[in-house]
């Protein structure tokens, strides 16, 4: 497609094209300005290791060995395995649901560490408005928290055997996402785009119709411009000033008898 052939035509239905024009602008502005905002707030969690007892301190105090030291994830060679599991559960649809069952926002991502490893859970949750953000995020660490305990203690361990959470950092400011106004303005920009193209299709199909009918018009005032001849006109060759009247029966005679 042509560029400067499409601008020609846009140009050729400005008045078409202009309106739809203003509208476009309109919207994109008052989206901008007016559109819905999404506010972003992060926390993060490190998970450190249990603080086993030590044969100095099983020998100080028997009564440690009487502990319950049956959590799995100590067994495991992946010292990450307890915060992908813990990760998991909260980006799982169960966490969903209790969140919409408390009237919270269910757009959060959880993730692990701040380059993807490590015993680091890191919690970013997004609110129409700051504080709709900072009770997701907020709700989020305490499931957090849950989730860590009840993943380690299925087999009854005791608390000095489990890992547990330290805050790394508070859940932070709610930052407003402007990529979101953005998203929605560009959406409103590619239907103004498609409303401008409509508005000058509509303008060439009107045209369209216009020249189709004047060229019927004008076809048929030719048609009706050539007339019938008149049956009653005066015959060709005589005068249109000349009487013709009936000549009398006796005149006739005469002229006969006088011929003889």
């Amino acid at each position: 497609m042509d560029p400067l052939a499409v601008l020609r035509t846009v140009w050729r239905q400005r008045w078409f094209a202009l309106p739809a024009v203003i509208i476009a602008v309109a919207a994109a502005v008052f989206v901008y300005l007016n559109g819905p905002r999404t506010y972003d707030s992060t926390q993060s969690f490190a998970l450190a290791n249990p603080k086993v007892p030590s044969e100095k301190e099983i020998d100080a105090d028997p009564s440690l060995l009487e502990l319950n030291s049956d959590n799995p994830y100590l067994r495991s060679s992946d010292p990450n395995l307890v915060a992908n599991v813990v990760i998991t559960r909260l980006n799982s649809q169960e966490t969903g649901d209790r969140l919409d069952d408390l009237g919270l926002s269910t757009d959060y991502v959880v993730t692990s560490g701040a380059l993807g490893g490590g015993l680091v859970v890191s919690i970013s949750a997004a609110g129409d408005s700051p504080q709709a953000s900072l009770q997701a995020v907020n709700e989020l660490g305490q499931l957090m928290m849950t989730y860590l305990h009840e993943v380690q203690t299925v087999n009854g361990a005791d608390e000095r055997y489990l890992f547990t959470a330290i805050t790394v950092s508070a859940p932070s400011k709610p930052v407003e996402q402007l990529s979101s106004r953005l998203r929605t303005v560009v959406v409103v920009g590619i239907a103004g785009v498609a409303l401008v193209f409509g508005a000058v299709s509509l303008g060439t199909w009107i045209d369209n119709v216009r020249a189709k009918r004047a060229i019927r018009n004008a076809r048929d005032h030719n048609d009706t411009g050539k007339e019938e001849p008149d049956a009653s006109a005066t015959p060709p060759g005589r005068p249109r000033h000349v009487r013709y009247k009936p000549l009398d029966a006796r005149v006739i005679v005469q002229s006969d008898r006088h011929g003889r």
